[in-house]
């Protein structure tokens, strides 16, 4: 018989099911409300979609960083938003979901109502029984901001570690990592994909006493937590590398080192520089001494010189019998041949050590021929040679021009043609053609002569240092084949050469061409010479003050001023100091001044006289042994008139003396 159900418990148990429903749906009711309350207010990004490219539902942060409403949004396809060059990627990742792949850090870019560009980073998962995409994203638009600044940072200091040689490194102590900056790999000359042995690659390129420094200095930095500096060479495959090394310890918190950062430089060039200073300097400082040792040698040799030279002159003028006068000549010109020696070497080796400049000054053009000249009067004369001047009238009186220079290449061209010529004529020509458009001048200096000529095979050569035309030329004349080496090299400052017209047999012309400023109204040139003859020169009573530290050359020139004038009141002084007293007491007509003396040498006397002493008329003639360096400079600074070179003869006495009195 069948149980029959009671009708109360059955609505009991009813009761009891529908509350269960009830409370089901209410706890449905809240996730739905709390879902609908997360999603609209949460300030993630949050969207549903389709596969068909749609949104179905946007949050109001999505919406307000688009900047779009919600109809907009929804009501085309979200592919419209996007950036134009992330389409590809947006759709390839939009297949991958449909394939049932969830999304993860997938980032691309929309383009805003404003036309701001979003950055955006999507986490999404599909329903694929709905087809329904749920998807969070995030703004990154600083961030991607930020990795844009470190991208450009980083770049630019890889730029300037470039430009600078400048590599940077970093170890790690704790975890033993290596990091080089791409500037450290370039400089070493090591490859940037070497990641195993970095270091021991990077050591391979020291010597071994500096692999040695380096770890005392690293062991060092580690244990005392100081900085640390090196500098060395590294030896790559065909060249040497010089780096400046430095390297300071990171600390933690607990005040351990636990890490090494720090720098290598190439030096390389700056390392060059300062030895090519080194040496410019070393070079300087023996050229220094070079021109200190030639202008002692000069004086050295020169001041005994003078006193043979200038002896034997004297003695040669006097009475002697016929072998004395034989012994006196042959002395003469030994002397005279050791002389012309040594200004060659000395000139040589003073141009070859760079120490020749010009000093221009304003020149009486006629009265500079006519001195030239009168130096030769006396050797052409003992030869039976006539010595003649063919000067063009049509020159200026006053040209700007380094009388000097000039006067040594005529010396050395008419000395050759003297001594080369036989009979005959020995012609000094000077003539010119002015630019009337700049005020300059053209002027062609020619040495002609009679002699025995150059054979066309040897009128180069003669040109070339310590060269002449042939073994016979040197044995019968010596001399050092410099001379007209030299006077290139003098014209070279001038910018021009010798050149030479010659005849086996007929004769030679040298000559050489000059560019001056012609000179209208000079304001200091040297003094014309006055048209008198010697014998009413000689007649000339002077007062002439002779400072000379040497007895020899003291009785000399005392001996060669007795044979220039017959009345003279001479008086001497051992030394500038000596002759300053003698300024006081006494007036003079002139100062004959040596310049290399003891206490206070010439040129300090120079200036005592002009400026404490105020005697700023007097002519002062330097007795020097040779010009070296800036004396020429010196004599202007310190307003010397003119200077006479020892050993000098009676004659070139004679001329200066009758250029100032």
């Amino acid at each position: 018989m069948a149980k029959s159900i009671d009708p109360d418990n059955a609505l009991i148990v009813k009761i009891q099911e529908l509350e269960k429903e009830i409370e089901n749906y209410k706890k449905r009711n809240d996730f739905a409300s709390n879902f609908d309350y997360y999603f609209n207010e949460s300030s993630d990004l949050i969207c549903t979609a389709n596969t068909d490219g749609y949104f179905l539902e946007v949050n109001k942060s999505l919406i307000n960083i688009l900047g779009y409403s919600k109809a907009e949004l929804v009501s085309q396809s979200f592919i419209n938003f996007i950036h134009p060059e992330d389409l590809a990627k947006t759709n390839s990742e939009l297949s991958n979901l449909k394939k049932g792949e969830n999304t993860l850090s997938f980032s691309n870019r929309y383009i805003a109502k404003n036309n701001e560009v979003i950055h955006l980073q999507w986490i999404s998962t599909i329903n694929t029984d709905t087809g329904k995409v749920f998807a969070i994203a995030r703004n990154i638009s600083n961030l991607k901001k930020t990795e844009e600044k470190l991208l450009i940072s980083e770049k630019l200091l890889n730029e300037s570690q470039k430009m600078a040689k400048i590599g940077s490194w970093e170890f790690n102590l704790v975890t033993q990592e290596l990091y080089w900056s791409d500037e450290l790999f370039e400089i070493f000359e090591i490859d940037k994909k070497t990641t195993q042995n970095l270091y021991e690659e990077y050591l391979s390129k020291f010597k071994e006493e500096d692999i040695i420094l380096l770890q005392q200095k690293v062991e060092s930095s580690i244990a005392n937590k100081i900085s640390y500096e090196i500098e060395h060479p590294i030896h790559l495959d065909n060249t040497v590398k010089w780096i400046l090394g430095y390297g300071e310890p990171i600390l933690n918190s607990d005040n351990n080192v636990i890490k090494l950062r720090g720098i290598a430089r190439d030096i390389t060039i700056k390392k060059e520089s300062e030895n090519a200073i080194k040496e410019k300097n070393y070079a300087e400082l023996a050229n220094k001494s070079k021109s200190e040792f030639l202008a002692n040698m000069s004086h050295e040799i020169r001041t005994p010189l003078n006193g043979i030279i200038g002896f034997t002159d004297l003695l040669l003028d006097s009475e002697l019998n016929t072998f004395q006068k034989v012994y006196m000549k042959n002395i003469n010109q030994s002397a005279n041949l050791l002389l012309e020696i040594i200004n060659d070497i000395l000139d040589y080796s003073k141009i070859e050590a760079g120490k020749f400049k010009l000093v221009n000054e304003v020149v009486n053009l006629k009265e500079l021929s006519n001195q030239i000249l009168e130096l030769f009067n006396h050797s052409a004369t003992s030869k039976n040679l006539n010595l003649l001047l063919d000067f063009d009238s049509t020159l200026p009186k006053f040209i700007e021009t380094d009388s000097l220079r000039i006067k040594q290449v005529l010396v050395n061209l008419l000395s050759n043609a003297i001594k080369f010529t036989k009979k005959g004529d020995v012609t000094l020509r000077i003539n010119g053609e002015s630019n009337t458009e700049n005020d300059f001048i053209k002027i062609t200096f020619s040495v002609i002569d009679t002699g025995r000529g150059i054979k066309k095979e040897n009128q180069n050569k003669i040109f070339e240092s310590f060269e002449q035309e042939n073994v016979y030329i040197d044995k019968k004349f010596g001399g050092t084949g410099l001379g007209l080496s030299i006077s290139n090299s003098i014209l070279k400052e001038f910018k021009s050469e010798l050149k030479l017209k010659s005849q086996y047999k007929n004769g030679s012309t040298f000559s050489f061409e000059i560019t001056s400023k012609i000179i209208e109204k000079p304001e200091n040139t040297i003094s014309i010479l006055k048209n008198e003859s010697i014998d009413s020169f000689s007649e000339k009573e002077v007062s002439i003050l002779i400072v000379e530290d040497n007895q020899i050359n003291m009785l000399l020139i005392e001996k060669m001023i007795g044979k220039i004038f017959r009345k003279t009141n001479m008086i001497k002084a051992e030394n500038g100091i000596i002759a300053l007293k003698k300024l006081k007491k006494h007036t003079f007509d002139i100062i004959l001044l040596d310049i290399q003396m003891p206490k206070m040498n010439g040129f300090e006397t120079a200036k005592h006289i002009r400026e404490n002493l105020n005697l700023t008329k007097v002519p002062i003639i330097a007795i020097t042994a040779g010009l070296m360096d800036n004396d020429s400079q010196k004599l202007k600074d310190y307003k010397i008139n003119d200077y006479l070179l020892k050993p000098y003869k009676t004659e070139q006495l004679q001329v200066i003396l009758k250029k100032y009195l």
